[in-house]
C-alpha cells in the first residue's frame, strides 16, 4: 500500500501545481468555465495552507520573523504595482541552499535561503519574486492542466492536498515532502516558452513600476546561465524549473530597455537579511563566522559583515561581542540593527536596557511585526508575563493572526498560572499553523483540567465546536478531530 501511494505521490508531484489567482482586480485571460468552476479561490487557499503546514511540520520552513517580514514586504510592494492585492500572497522562507523559489495554490510563495545568498542586489531578488507572482496571477499551471488528458485542476490539486494532509506514516510523509519538495518547488514543471516569456514580461513591468531596476530579473538569470559550465550536471534548481537560454536573457534585457533605467542601490535591510539567511540556514550558524570576518578584513566599512558577526555572537551567547559589532555600524538607528542590539543586551544580561530599547522601538515602528514578538519573548523570559500579554494583545502580529503571537500568549498564561488560557492560546497557535488535530487536542486537554470555572469551560467548548466545524472536510469525515 505504501509503495503504491509513493508512486501516486510521485505522479501527482510531477504535476507541480501553481493554480491561484490571488486578487479579484487582476485582469486574467479567459480560461474557460470548466477550470474556473472546478476549484474555487477558497479551495486553493485551503490546499496551499495545508501544504505549508506540512512544510512547517517537517522543519523545512525557516522560522525567523525578520526574514519572513522582509520577503513579505518585497512581495507586497510588487503585488501592489502588478495589479494584485498586497495581501493576496503569503511568503515564507525555506531553509535550503539551493537557488530556487516556488509557488503553491492560494498564492503561497516560498523563497529559498540559497536564492537570497546568491542574489547580488535587491532588484535581483525582487525580479525572481515578481516572476513567481506573475506565474500565479496568470494561472500558468492551471492553463497547462486544462489540456491534460484525464486530469482536471480540481482532481490534481485535491489529491495532493489529501496526500500531504492525510498521511500518518512518518516515512510516507517524508516521501511526500521529498518527492520534492520537488513538486512544490516545481522541479518537474516545464513551463511553456510562452508562459515563461509572459512571466518575464509581466515581472519586468512590475519591477519597473515598483521602482526596482527593471533589469534585475534578467541580470540574475544571465549570471546563473553564464555559470552553468561550472555546475556540470548539478544545475541550480531555478534553472531546472525555469529554463534559461541566451535568447531568453537577451529578450528580457531588451524588454527592460523599454523602461527608464533605474539606478537603485540595495537597501540596508536587504543586505542584513541576506546575511541573516546565510547564518540561519547554516548548521551550526558559527560556520559562517570566517566568511563575514574575511569580508570585514577586506572592507572595514562592510556593515553587512558587522551585522552578520553580531548575529553569530548573539546565537553563540556573546552579547557583549555582538554589541561591539553593532555599535560600529554606520546607521545604528536602522530597525534590524536596533532589534539586534536589544537581543544582544538581553544576551549580555542587560535586561532593563533591552526592554527599554524594545519599548522605544515599538513606539517608533508599531506596524513592524517582529518587534512586538521579540519584545514579548524577552518579557516572558524575564518573568514579566502580564506585560508580555498586554504587548501581544495590542500588536499587529495578534491582529494578523500570526501563530507566534498565540504561542507567546500561551507561554505567558502558563507562567502566570492561567492553564486554561494557555491551552486556549496554544490551540490557536496550532490552528493558524493548519494543524487542526493538535489544536483540538489542546482544547480537549484543557477541558480535562480540574476546577475549571463555568466561563473557562464555556470558552474552551465554544472554541472546540468552532474548530471541529471549520476543520478540513476529510478530518471531520474520519473523526480525526478528536
Amino acid at each position: 500500500m505504501i509503495a503504491t501511494t509513493r508512486r501516486l505521490l510521485i505522479l501527482i508531484c510531477s504535476l507541480g501545481l501553481i493554480v491561484s489567482p490571488v486578487a479579484a482586480n487582476v485582469n486574467l485571460p479567459d480560461f474557460g468555465e470548466p477550470a474556473d468552476q472546478t476549484l474555487s479561490p477558497a479551495e486553493e487557499a485551503e490546499i496551499g495552507a495545508r501544504i505549508e503546514a506540512q512544510l512547517h511540520a517537517a522543519g523545512l520552513i525557516l522560522e525567523d520573523q525578520e526574514l519572513t517580514e522582509y520577503i513579505t514586504s518585497v512581495g507586497a510592494k510588487l503585488a501592489a504595482h502588478g495589479g494584485s492585492s498586497p495581501n493576496g500572497f503569503k511568503f515564507f522562507v525555506i531553509r535550503d541552499d539551493s537557488i530556487n523559489a516556488f509557488a503553491l495554490p492560494g498564492g503561497y510563495i516560498g523563497i529559498h535561503t540559497g536564492l537570497l545568498k546568491a542574489s547580488t542586489s535587491e532588484s535581483e531578488l525582487a525580479g525572481v519574486v515578481a516572476h513567481e507572482e506573475a506565474h500565479v496571477t496568470q494561472r500558468h499551471i492551471a492553463r497547462q492542466l486544462q489540456g491534460s488528458t484525464g486530469w482536471t485542476l480540481a482532481t490534481a490539486a485535491l489529491v495532493v492536498a489529501a496526500a500531504l494532509a492525510g498521511a500518518t506514516d512518518p516515512d510516507l510523509i517524508q516521501a511526500a515532502l521529498g518527492v520534492g519538495l520537488a513538486s512544490i518547488q516545481q522541479r518537474q514543471i516545464n513551463h511553456t516558452r510562452a508562459h515563461e516569456l509572459e512571466a518575464d514580461r509581466l515581472g519586468i513591468r512590475t519591477l519597473a513600476d515598483a521602482g526596482y531596476d527593471p533589469k534585475g530579473m534578467a541580470t540574475f538569470f544571465e549570471r546563473l546561465h553564464q555559470q552553468t559550465r561550472l555546475y556540470g550536471n548539478q544545475l541550480p534548481e531555478i534553472l531546472l524549473t525555469h529554463p534559461v537560454s541566451a535568447t531568453r536573457v537577451s529578450e528580457a534585457l531588451n524588454r527592460a530597455d523599454d523602461y527608464e533605467p533605474v539606478n537603485r542601490s540595495s537597501s540596508d535591510q536587504y543586505k542584513y537579511m541576506r546575511a541573516r539567511a546565510r547564518i540561519l540556514a547554516s548548521a551550526p550558524p558559527t560556520l559562517e563566522r570566517e566568511f563575514f570576518q574575511r569580508s570585514l578584513d577586506h572592507d572595514e566599512s562592510d556593515d553587512e559583515a558587522r551585522y552578520g558577526l553580531a548575529v553569530i555572537d548573539i546565537l553563540s551567547g556573546d552579547g557583549s561581542g555582538a554589541l561591539e559589532h553593532l555599535q560600529a555600524i554606520d546607521d545604528t538607528d536602522q530597525v534590524n540593527v536596533q532589534l539586534a542590539m536589544a537581543q544582544a543586551e538581553h544576551t549580555a544580561g542587560q535586561n532593563e536596557a533591552a526592554l527599554a530599547r524594545y519599548a522605544a522601538l515599538l513606539r517608533r515602528h508599531p506596524n513592524y511585526q517582529p518587534i512586538a514578538l521579540a519584545y514579548a519573548d524577552t518579557l516572558v523570559r524575564t518573568g514579566e508575563s502580564d506585560e508580555a500579554r498586554r504587548v501581544l494583545l495590542d500588536s499587529i502580529a495578534y491582529r494578523r493572526h500570526e501563530p507566534d503571537a498565540y504561542r507567546l500568549l500561551a507561554l505567558a498564561a502558563r507562567d502566570s498560572g492561567r492553564e486554561p488560557e494557555a491551552h486556549y492560546q496554544m490551540a490557536a497557535f496550532f490552528k493558524y499553523r493548519g494543524n487542526y488535530r493538535a489544536a483540538i487536542n489542546q482544547l480537549h486537554t484543557g477541558l480535562q483540567r480540574p476546577n475549571l470555572s463555568d466561563s473557562e469551560r464555556a470558552r474552551l467548548e465554544s472554541r472546540m465546536l468552532e474548530y471541529r466545524r471549520t476543520a478540513p472536510e476529510e478530518l471531520r469525515r474520519t473523526g480525526s478531530t478528536g
